[in-house]
């Protein structure tokens, strides 16, 4: 550390800090990387390796190279894509103003499941980030299982209780598809589990230590995020292990967000027997939201009743369409809905019309309170907020 100049040395301090993430660290216009870091980048974006130690013999030259800071967008969204993790790391004040060297820190690290940029995003579906906490009790094994879409605050959330404890993970897995899963210890002791996770979803696993759960941390945890109420207020059994699952991901945003994680207000807690349970191979067999050939939208279920004007509308179809109810009443109660709307002509094609003028009013409120919304995504939030109580 002593032979590195005060510039590397804050950059070396600022990686140990982060070893799972590669770090994007600002220098000007640019993002750039060093090291292994920069070796990794180098190949996955097919960028140029350089050095600032041309002087230097080249046993002992840093590897760097970089990204544009305007254009980043694209090239995390490529190492998203690809199971990386990316630690952002800006310049906390004027470079022109700064005595010395520049003072930077992590404002944020970005995983597959904390997305909330517009160009990662697909507008037809979400992206879910799952916790896990599993615990054996007397032959039996118990779960709490959690899922949170953090661009639109939404977050769900089960008990389960089985012998056979995989099938029904596997199950509610298969539900959420989320691109980002964080398991406790005991888990891997359920290889039915990890053997499905890592042959048929994309998604990267965070292993968290049993620190992570202790009772204390989660109810404080808990009772920052929702009030000191928050056992009844999200509706959690006395005993249940959802509250370990969700105190370990808020954790985890906390360390990975910064801020904005307020987006979560409230938690749906679902029962196991709420929906139908559908099989990976049965749920591959029906092509509900893409085809078993192409894994393309086309030719499905969704592609055939798919006639939502917005992204929001999109999304909610495709998860009533993966999460079919079971209750005859709930499902008239909707039947009823859409049958009432589909013989109002007039209102449905002024409703339609409506909707037409209405942007992702969940993601763009995200993007706002996360402080990175662009003037033109603050605009289009203005601009539907015009045509709401039309909507309404």
């Amino acid at each position: 550390m002593a032979e590195l100049t005060p510039m590397m040395q804050q950059y070396v301090k600022l990686k140990e800090a982060n070893p799972g993430a590669l770090l994007f660290f600002r220098l000007g216009d640019f993002y750039e990387m060093f090291g292994e870091d920069a070796k990794t980048a180098s190949r996955e974006l097919d960028l140029t390796l350089t050095t600032r130690d041309r002087g230097k013999d080249k046993a002992d030259q840093t590897p760097m190279c970089g990204v544009p800071y305007h254009s980043c967008e694209g090239y995390i969204a490529r190492l998203i894509a690809k199971g990386y993790k990316v630690a952002i790391c800006e310049q906390m004040e004027d470079p022109a103003l700064a005595k010395g060297l520049v003072k930077r820190d992590i404002i944020r690290v970005i995983t597959p499941g904390t997305v909330i940029e517009s160009s990662m995003l697909a507008d037809d579906k979400n992206n879910y980030i799952c916790s896990i906490y599993t615990r054996k009790v007397r032959s039996r094994w118990k779960a709490g299982i959690c899922f949170a879409d953090i661009s639109t605050g939404e977050a769900y959330a089960t008990e389960l209780t089985a012998e056979k404890m995989g099938p029904a993970i596997i199950t509610e897995l298969c539900r959420y598809m989320p691109s980002e899963i964080l398991i406790n210890p005991a888990l891997l002791d359920l290889k039915e589990v990890t053997n499905y996770v890592r042959q048929h979803t994309h998604a990267l696993v965070e292993l968290r230590e049993d620190a992570c759960y202790q009772q204390r941390m989660m109810e404080d945890a808990m009772t920052a995020q929702f009030g000191a109420d928050w056992r009844n207020t999200c509706g959690f059994a006395q005993d249940g292990l959802v509250p370990y699952a969700f105190g370990a991901l808020l954790g985890y945003l906390h360390e990975t967000q910064k801020h904005g994680i307020d987006r979560i207000k409230s938690v749906q807690n679902y029962a196991d027997a709420q929906y139908m349970r559908l099989s990976p191979v049965t749920r591959a067999n029906l092509e509900l939201t893409e085809t078993m050939r192409g894994r393309e939208k086309r030719g499905t279920l969704l592609w055939v009743l798919d006639k939502t004007e917005t992204s929001m509308g999109k999304r909610q179809l495709r998860a009533w369409i993966e999460q079919p109810l079971v209750d005859s009443s709930v499902i008239n109660q909707r039947l009823d809905a859409v049958e009432a709307l589909y013989n109002a002509n007039v209102t449905r094609a002024d409703l339609k019309e409506a909707l037409s003028h209405v942007y992702d009013i969940e993601r763009l409120t995200t993007r706002i309170l996360y402080g990175s919304a662009t003037p033109k995504e603050v605009k289009a939030l203005g601009d539907t907020c015009v045509y709401l109580p039309q909507v309404r």
